[in-house]
This record gives structure tokens, sequence and C-alpha cells, in this order.
């Protein structure tokens, strides 16, 4: 099957907007920022959109920040919805330069009743992709440039749907608007596997 793996990079690539390669676009910021809340714990990153590499590339792979706001990435992408397991960054990456926010979690620390609820917002938005993470904070909402850091916050919380409501196809993105379905994973449990043929993306795309 992994024949088959080229050919279907390749069809995803050309699946992409011809400004998929395009080193700059319009920015919200003039500046790279990151701004702190200080004492409630609440870290945002903004990162202008332009100032993010967006070209397909063959792993290794690696970022800035973590999870990943953008950056070279490869050249599929991670399908939407809520997976039990990690998803692959450097897919995910490119689903937020389709629009997609990437919320991430701490298996460690989310309760039953909190899987739950982020289970349910990845089945009402086609454009959430919602994964484990080995980071500390129970949640980090990420999208393509920005990404807000808490520690204890809850799906629930008004701070997430602010960020869905605000990030999600995000104008400025080259590709926004562009699906987040047809390349890799099943959810819950499946990240690897392509649609397109049913092969496993291989284990060099870590």
């Amino acid at each position: 099957m992994r024949r088959w793996l080229p050919i279907l990079f390749a069809l995803l690539f050309a699946a992409c907007s011809g400004d998929d390669a395009a080193e700059s676009v319009a920015s919200r910021d003039a500046t790279a920022t990151v701004a702190s809340a200080g004492a409630d714990g609440v870290t945002f990153t903004s990162v202008p959109v332009g100032d993010l590499g967006n070209n397909h590339i063959q792993p290794p792979v690696s970022f800035s920040a973590s999870p990943s706001i953008g950056g070279d990435h490869y050249p599929f992408w991670q399908n939407c919805g809520f997976y039990d397991l990690e998803a692959i960054e450097g897919a995910a990456t490119h689903t937020m330069e389709h629009g997609a926010v990437w919320i991430t979690y701490n298996a460690d620390r989310v309760s039953d009743a909190e899987l739950d609820e982020l289970r349910a917002l990845a089945a009402g938005n086609s454009k959430l992709l919602i994964s484990a993470y080995d980071h500390p904070e129970k949640l980090v909402l990420s999208a393509w440039g920005v990404q807000h850091r808490e520690d204890a916050l809850s799906p629930s919380d008004a701070a997430v749907s602010e960020f869905i409501t605000d990030w999600v196809d995000n104008s400025e993105l080259p590709e926004a608007g562009v699906t987040c379905q047809e390349a890799a994973g099943f959810p819950p449990n499946d990240v690897r596997t392509l649609v397109a043929d049913g092969s496993q993306v291989p284990a060099e795309y870590g």
C-alpha cells in the first residue's frame, strides 16, 4: 500500500489552493506578540499569519510552539474529530491551515465528564480537531498563529467557545474553508489511516 503514498500526497497537495506556498498574507498584527495576563495563569500567543511558513515538507518536521500553531508541515492533514490519542502534529498543523481549531487535552487531568464534553464539541463542529497531548495544562486551545494556555481550563468555560468562534476559518488563512476530512485519521482511535487507499501513514511521519 505504501506505493500509493506519493500519489496520495500529490493529490492532497493539488487539492490545496495555489496560494498554499505563499510566504506572506495579510495579518492581524504587525509583529509577533506574546501577552500574558499574569496572576490568572492565562497566556495568549499571537503570531502574524505571514510569519509562519506554510510549505509542504517531508519528515522530520519541528515547530516553534508545542502544540504547534503553524509552520511548514506535512502534505496531508489530520481529519477533524475527537481522538483518544495524540494526533500527527505535522498533519494537525495542516488542519489548522484549513481553518480548524485544535484543542489538545492532558489525558491524566481531564475527567470522564470533560471528555464527554470534548466529544460533544467535536461532534457539533466539523472544524474542530481534539486530541490528547503531553502538556501540563488540562486543555490548550490552538489555531493557526494563536494559542490560549490556561492551567485548569475546562471544556465548558466561556474561553473555549469564544476561541472557537474567533478562530475557526480565520479569513486571513490562504486555505480557510477547505475540508478537514478526506485525508488521514478515523476518530476516535486511528490517526494514521489514509482515507484514499486505506494504507498507513509511515512511522517516520511521527
